[in-house]
C-alpha cells in the first residue's frame, strides 16, 4: 500500500512540477489552477489510503506540513522575495511529501526538513548560475545591486533573524525533551545561512532582470501574467489588464525569475540521493 501511494504522489510531483517548469521557462508563468490541482490530488490520494489502511496520519501529516510550507512560501511572497505561484508550489511539496513514504532516502533530518534543505541548496546554485549569466551582460549590475541590497537589508535581516531564532529554539526543544546533546544538532544551523544565500541571490537575480529586462509596453499590448514593474511578483489578471487598457498610455513591466524548475529538480534529487546535508559532513 505504502509503495503504491508513494508512486502516485511521485507521479503527481514530477508531472505537475514538470509542467510548471515547462510553462515557466516558455512563457514566464504557469496557470494558477496547477498548484491547486496538485494539492487536491495529494490530499485525495493520502485521504484514500488513510481510509483503506486506517492510518489517518497520512492525511493529517500532509495537511500540517503543507500548511507550514505554504505559510513559509507566502511569507516570502509578502516580503517581495518571489512570486505567489512559487509560494504555492512550495506548499505543494509539503502536501505531497510530509514523509518519505517507501523511499528511505534521508538521514539526520525528518523528510520534510531534508526536502526544505535540499530546496534551499539547489535554489542557491540555480539562482547563482541564473543571475551570474544575466549579470555578465551588464557592467553596471554590481554597483547597482549593492545599493538595492542595502534598501532591502531590513526585511532580509528580520526574516533570517526570525528563522535563526526558530532554529535555535528547535535545537533547545529537541535537546531538552529528547535528551539529545545540542552539539549533535548543530548541523541545523546550516539552514539560516542557506536561507540568507537564497534570499540574496534571489534579490540579485531580480535586480538583474529589472535592470536588463524591464521594459515599457503600450497598455493595449499587455497580456495575462505580465508583472508591473512596481508590483509584487504577481501576474496581471484580465480584469486588471482591461482597466489599464482603458487608461491607455504605456506601462512598465518586468519579467520574473524562472524559478519553477527548482521544484522538480529538488524532488528528483531528494528521492534519488536523499539529504544533501550529508555532502557537508
Amino acid at each position: 500500500m505504502l509503495f503504491e501511494m508513494t508512486m502516485i504522489l511521485l507521479g503527481v510531483a514530477v508531472g505537475g512540477f514538470g509542467l510548471a517548469a515547462y510553462w515557466d521557462l516558455k512563457t514566464t508563468e504557469f496557470p494558477d489552477w496547477l498548484p491547486y490541482a496538485m494539492i487536491v490530488m495529494a490530499l485525495a490520494t493520502r485521504g484514500t489510503f488513510s481510509w483503506l489502511t486506517g492510518e489517518y496520519s497520512y492525511t493529517i501529516g500532509s495537511a500540517l506540513t503543507g500548511a507550514l510550507f505554504l505559510g513559509f512560501g507566502l511569507a516570502l511572497y509578502w516580503l517581495r522575495q518571489w512570486g505567489d505561484g512559487d509560494a504555492w508550489l512550495l506548499g505543494v511539496m509539503g502536501f505531497l511529501f510530509p514523509d518519505s513514504g517507501s523511499f528511505a532516502t534521508t538521514v539526520l533530518l525528518p523528510f520534510p526538513a531534508a526536502l526544505l534543505f535540499n530546496f534551499f541548496l539547489i535554489a542557491f546554485f540555480y539562482l547563482l548560475a541564473y543571475s551570474l549569466f544575466l549579470g555578465f551582460r551588464s557592467r553596471d549590475v554590481s554597483a547597482g545591486f549593492l545599493k538595492e541590497l542595502r534598501n532591502s537589508a531590513r526585511s532580509i535581516i528580520i526574516l533570517v533573524g526570525g528563522f535563526t531564532a526558530a532554529t535555535l529554539s528547535l535545537i533547545a526543544f529537541v535537546s531538552w525533551h529528547l535528551m539529545i546533546p545540542a552539539t549533535g544538532l548543530l548541523y541545523l544551523l546550516l539552514f539560516p545561512p542557506a536561507l540568507l544565500s537564497v534570499l540574496v541571490f534571489m534579490r540579485y537575480g531580480r535586480f538583474v532582470e529589472s535592470s536588463l529586462f524591464k521594459r515599457k509596453v503600450p497598455a493595449e499590448k499587455l497580456r495575462e501574467g505580465d508583472v508591473l514593474a512596481e508590483d509584487r511578483w504577481r501576474g496581471l489578471t484580465s480584469r486588471e489588464i482591461a482597466r489599464l487598457r482603458k487608461k491607455g498610455g504605456d506601462v512598465w513591466i518586468k519579467e520574473g525569475v524562472r524559478f519553477a524548475p527548482v521544484f522538480v529538480i529538488t524532488v528528483i534529487v531528494t528521492l534519488l540521493f536523499g539529504n544533501l546535508l550529508t555532502l557537508f559532513m
